[in-house]
């Protein structure tokens, strides 16, 4: 009598197979992993994200109608020439913000501070920059620079919060003393960080920084920085005496709808912002010229 029946074998030889393909596909898939760990097949190079490329006709900020009540805000009885809108800068001081009323009032460009020296960021930043956006106010971020840590790592913590974005202003560079550091290196070493900072962010925004500083600041270190670049002044009751200024700081006190307390009013010139802002192609970022012996 036979040890097994037809049945019985034609069913051991199926789990036979079976079993034999599977250790097939087990040692090939082992053999697959051992020659790419040991480079015979390599990896493909996540792909690289391209470098922005400014474009500065994209810079646009709505004209400020003559009925704004933000011209309520200018000194005396200036009026806007054709070429200037109203706008405002503002941080985390002034706590909430309705962007909505403020667009409403007649601003059409916020500068909103980004970050302070190296480590610190500003809490209401990224809020109001999609708060103005949404409401048609054009953003520009700006740095508050400090002497108390490098240029280099100051650039960095300001990029990380503020990448580059086609629509919105140039980056800005606020150059005062206020604030927590109390540090004062001598003028080579000061400029040396400064020149790190705008190297740093120019190269990745494509535009140069506007320029804002205290006259204790100008003062102590004169501004060298500014050459070639848009400047940003502070006038009190009366338009700017250098002719060439790209934002006027109106005044600190302003009233404005939908933010409780005094906000800092500004004026600028978006074509010679932009005229300014402007790097012209094969030039790169530049430092403050170097003098020659």
């Amino acid at each position: 009598m036979p040890r097994f029946t037809p049945e019985q074998v034609r069913r051991r030889q199926i789990v036979a197979g079976a079993l034999a393909l599977l250790l097939v596909l087990l040692i090939g898939g082992c053999t697959v992993g051992l020659v790419r760990s040991l480079g015979g097949t390599k990896e493909e190079p996540p792909t690289e994200k391209a470098p922005f490329s400014a474009d500065d006709a994209a810079m646009q900020v709505s004209a400020t109608s003559t009925e704004a009540p933000a011209l309520e805000n200018l000194p005396g009885e200036t009026t806007l020439a054709p070429d200037e809108v109203m706008g405002l800068d503002v941080s985390a001081h002034q706590e909430e913000i309705d962007w909505g009323q403020v667009a409403a009032d007649g601003y059409g460009f916020a500068y909103i501070k980004a970050t302070e020296g190296s480590g610190f960021a500003d809490s209401r930043f990224q809020e109001n920059w999609d708060g103005a956006k949404a409401a048609g106010v054009v953003p520009g971020a700006y740095h508050y620079f400090t002497l108390c840590s490098s240029g280099a790592e100051q650039a960095q913590d300001f990029l990380a919060a503020a990448p580059p974005d086609d629509s919105a202003l140039p980056p800005a560079l606020d150059l005062e003393f206020d604030g927590a550091c109390g540090e004062r290196p001598d003028a080579a070493e000061a400029q040396a960080e400064v020149d790190a900072f705008t190297a740093a962010v120019e190269k990745e925004w494509g535009r140069r920084l506007l320029i804002y500083s205290s006259s204790e600041w100008r003062d102590h270190y004169g501004l060298p920085v500014t050459d070639s670049r848009p400047d940003w002044l502070f006038s009190d009751g009366s338009r700017p005496v250098q002719g060439d200024w790209a934002v006027w700081q109106v005044r600190f006190d302003g009233t404005v709808s939908g933010i409780s307390g005094g906000v800092d009013i500004d004026v600028a010139r978006i074509e010679v912002l932009r005229e300014h802002a402007e790097i012209p192609e094969g030039e790169g970022a530049l430092a403050h010229p170097v003098d020659e012996a």
